[in-house]
C-alpha cells in the first residue's frame, strides 16, 4: 500500500516521531560542488526530498547512524582532482568542511535542523587503515572536520549536546572521542551517538582492519556507563536509543558492503552494559541493507537498516511505554516523488510486566540459527516482478560471469527476498521432489546480496544433486568478489565425482568415499563445528553419512572474506578471484540448497 501523509503526525497525541536515515552516501558532491556532474539539480532533488519527507512523515529529528560521503580524502588520487597544493591534513579538513556543511545546510533547508550523526568508516577515511599509512595517521583531522560541522555551533563555540545526564558528562571528556561521542535527550528519549572507531596509535596494527578496530574500551568504555547509569535514574528518561556505524549481533545482511563488525559480538564490553543498563534499541548501519535481531538474553534489539540516497528511511514513533518503527522503502527513480511503500513494522510494548515485541516484513526478528538461505528451484521470476535492493545498471550488477541474468530464483530461506538469486540458462526441470534446477556450461546463479559468511564464523551449507560429468565442478562458490585472492573462502567442488572443500587454492579436504558422479542423485553437508575452526575439523556427510577426509597441503585457518556473493555451479560475481583455480562450471542438476550459521 502506498503510504501518503497520514504519516505527517506520530500516531497519537502522546507519541512523538524521529527519523532513522543510515547510510545516506549522497554528501560528497558538496566537496567539487558545481564541478559534480548534475550538482545544482541533485542537491535540489534531496531538498525536494526532505522536504516530502517533513510533510507527509514528519520528526522531530534525524539519527544517522554514519556514512555521508565517499571518504579517501587523504589519498593522491582525490587530492590532485580536488586541489593538488594541499597536504593531506588540509584536504581532509577542507574537504570535510564542504561536505559538512553543505549536507546540513540541505537537510536544514528540507525541514530537519537536528542531526544526530555518528562516525562511520567513511567519516574517517573509509577502512582498511593500514599501518603507517596517510589515512591512519590523519585520523584526528577526520574527526575534526565531522565535529566541527555537526556537533558545534556554527562559530565554533560552544559543543551542541553539552547537557549533563544526571550527574553524568554528556560527552567522554579527555578522550580522542570526546567530540564525536555524546549522549542528548530529546523528551523522554535518551540518545547516545558512539564513536566505535578505535585507534591506539598509527603505528600498532588492531586487527585484520589494520590500526583501526571497531570497539569501545578503557575511558570511553567507563563514560558510556557512566551516562547509562545515570539515565536509568532519571524517570524521566523512558527509552534509552545508542546507535553508532557498526553492527554487533552477527548475522546480519550485507549488500556491497566491506561488512565490519564491532569486535567480539553480544561478547564485547559494549553490548554487554547495553544490554546491563537495558538500552531499547541499538541502531547501526554499514551493510546497506535491512536486519532486526533481538539479543538472547535481554530484550535489547539490534536494529541495522539501509538508508542509501533515501531508498530506505525509518519512522519511529515514541510514547511513554512503545515504541513503533516503520520502514518505507522507494520505489522508482526519483525520491522526492514521495513513491515509498511499507516494507516493515517493529513494536515494542512495554506497558505491561514483560516487553511485547511484534514484527514483520523488513523488520521481521531474525532467528539467527535457521536457514538464511534456502532455494529449492520451484519456481522462478523475472528481477523486475521481484526486485532486489540494490542491483544497479550503472555498475553491471546483473551480469554474472560475463553474462546478464534478469531472472531470480526466490531464497525461501529466513534472510528473504534480498537473498533471490539472480539466474539465467538455468532450466527448471522435475527433480527427485518437485522441480530442480538443470546446469550447463552456460548456466549462472549467485545472490546479489553478500554474505553470510563472516571471518571465522561458523556455517553449514547442503545441497543435492545429479551429474555424470568428469571434471572438477564448482557446487558451491564463496570466493571474493573484490580482486583475485584465491583464498579465505569455503567452496565445494566435485572433482571427477570426489566431494573436496576447499579454502584457497592449494588447501583442501577431499571425502573419502564412493564417486558421486554416478548419473544418481546425491547429497552433500559441509559444516564447520564451532567458530574460529580448522580445515581438518571440517565435517562432511554425504547422503547423510559423515565421512572421512583427507588434506591436501596441511591444514589451515578457516577465515571466511566478508566480500563474497554466495554462488551456485559457476564462478558468479567471483569470477576474476578463481580464474587461478581449475574449476569449470557445473552440468548437471541441483536442488534444495542451503545454509545457515551455527
Amino acid at each position: 500500500m502506498l503510504l501518503t501523509n497520514i504519516n505527517a503526525y506520530a500516531e497519537d497525541e502522546k507519541s512523538w516521531r524521529f527519523i532513522s536515515l543510515a547510510d545516506w552516501h549522497w554528501a560528497e558532491k558538496h566537496i567539487m560542488g558545481e564541478r559534480f556532474k548534475d550538482y545544482p539539480a541533485s542537491v535540489d532533488q534531496n531538498i525536494d526530498t526532505l522536504k516530502m519527507m517533513k510533510r507527509d512523515y514528519g520528526g522531530d529529528l534525524i539519527i544517522l547512524p554514519g556514512d555521508s560521503n565517499g571518504g579517501h580524502w587523504d589519498t593522491p588520487k582525490f587530492i590532485k582532482k580536488f586541489n593538488p597544493k594541499l597536504t593531506p591534513q588540509q584536504s581532509i579538513l577542507q574537504a570535510g568542511k564542504l561536505c559538512y556543511d553543505g549536507m546540513i545546510d540541505t537537510f536544514t533547508r528540507g525541514g530537519y535542523d537536528t542531526l544526530l550523526m555518528a562516525v562511520g568508516d567513511h567519516e574517517v577515511g573509509d577502512n582498511p587503515w593500514p599501518v603507517g599509512s596517510d589515512v591512519s595517521k590523519y585520523q584526528a583531522e577526520f574527526r575534526e572536520s565531522f565535529a566541527n560541522a555537526f556537533n558545534y555551533t556554527k562559530d565554533g563555540s560552544r559543543f551542541k549536546y553539552s547537557e549533563k545526564i544526571g550527574s553524568a558528562d554528556s560527552r567522554p571528556l579527555a578522550t580522542k572521542y570526546q567530540d564525536t561521542s555524546y549522549a542528548y535527550q530529546h523528551k523522554n528519549a535518551l540518545f547516545v551517538t558512539m564513536d566505535v572507531f578505535h585507534q591506539v596509535d598509527y603505528k600498532t596494527a588492531l586487527g585484520e582492519q589494520g590500526s583501526v578496530t571497531g570497539t569501545v574500551v578503557g575511558p570511553h568504555l567507563a563514560w558510556l556507563e557512566s551516562v547509562l547509569s545515570e539515565a536509568r535514574k532519571d524517570t524521566s528518561i523512558k527509552h534509552i536509543f545508542v546507535q553508532s556505524h557498526l553492527p554487533v549481533i552477527y548475522p546480519v545482511r550485507k549488500v556491497s558492503s566491506s561488512g565490519m563488525l564491532i569486535d567480539d559480538g553480544v561478547e564485547s564490553p559494549f553490548w554487554q552494559l547495553m544490554r546491563k543498563y537495558k538500552v531499547d534499541i541499538y541502531f547501526a548501519g554499514e551493510v546497506h541493507a535491512n536486519t532486526v535481531t533481538k539479543d538472547p538474553e535481554s530484550d535489547l534489539l539490534q536494529v541495522v537498516t539501509r538508508g542509501n540516497f533515501f531508498t530506505n528511511f525509518q519512522t519511529i514513533d515514541v510514547s511513554d511505554d512503545k515504541i513503533k518503527m516503520t520502514l518505507l522503502r522507494h520505489y522508482g527513480e526519483d525520491t522526492s516523488d514521495g513513491n515509498y511503500r511499507e516494507a516493515g513494522i517493529l513494536s515494542v510494548d512495554k506497558s505491561g510486566s514483560s516487553t511485547k515485541i511484534s514484527s514483520s516484513g523488513e523488520l521481521a526478528l531474525l532467528a539467527t540459527k535457521s536457514k538464511l538461505l534456502n532455494y529449492t528451484f520451484e519456481q522462478d521470476y523475472a528481477e523486475q516482478d521481484r526486485p532486489i535492493n540494490g542491483l544497479s545498471e550503472k555498475k553491471s550488477s546483473y551480469v554474472l560471469d560475463g553474462k546478464r541474468c534478469e531472472r531470480v530464483l526466490p531464497n525461501l530461506g529466513t534472510f528473504g527476498d534480498q537473498y533471490d538469486a539472480l539466474q539465467c540458462d538455468v532450466k527448471l526441470v522435475k527433480g527427485q521432489n518437485g522441480n530442480a534446477g538443470k546446469f550447463s556450461k552456460e548456466s549462472r546463479m549467485a545472490s546479489f546480496a553478500m554474505g553470510p559468511l563472516q571471518g571465522k564464523h561458523a556455517v553449514a551449507f547442503e545441497l543435492s544433486f545429479k551429474t555424470d560429468s568428469k571434471a572438477n565442478q564448482i557446487l558451491i562458490n564463496t570466493a571474493t568478489i573484490w580482486g583475485n585472492r584465491t583464498r579465505d573462502f569455503l567452496n565445494l567442488y566435485l572433482d571427477d565425482g570426489v566431494a573436496t572443500v576447499a579454502i584457497s587454492d592449494s588447501k583442501m579436504l577431499k571425502a573419502q568415499s564412493n564417486k558421486l558422479n554416478d548419473g544418481k542423485w546425491h547429497r552433500i553437508k559441509v559444516s564447520m563445528p564451532h567458530d574460529n575452526a580448522k580445515l581438518s575439523q571440517l565435517i562432511i556427510e554425504i547422503d547423510g553419512e559423515v565421512v572421512e577426509a583427507t588434506q591436501t597441503n596441511g591444514d589451515g585457518q578457516i577465515k571466511l572474506n566478508q566480500s563474497m556473493r554466495f554462488t551456485i555451479g559457476g564462478m558468479g560475481y567471483s569470477r576474476n578471484a578463481l580464474k587461478a583455480v581449475p574449476v569449470t562450471n557445473f552440468i548437471g542438476l541441483i536442488d534444495d540448497v542451503s545454509l545457515w550459521t551455527l
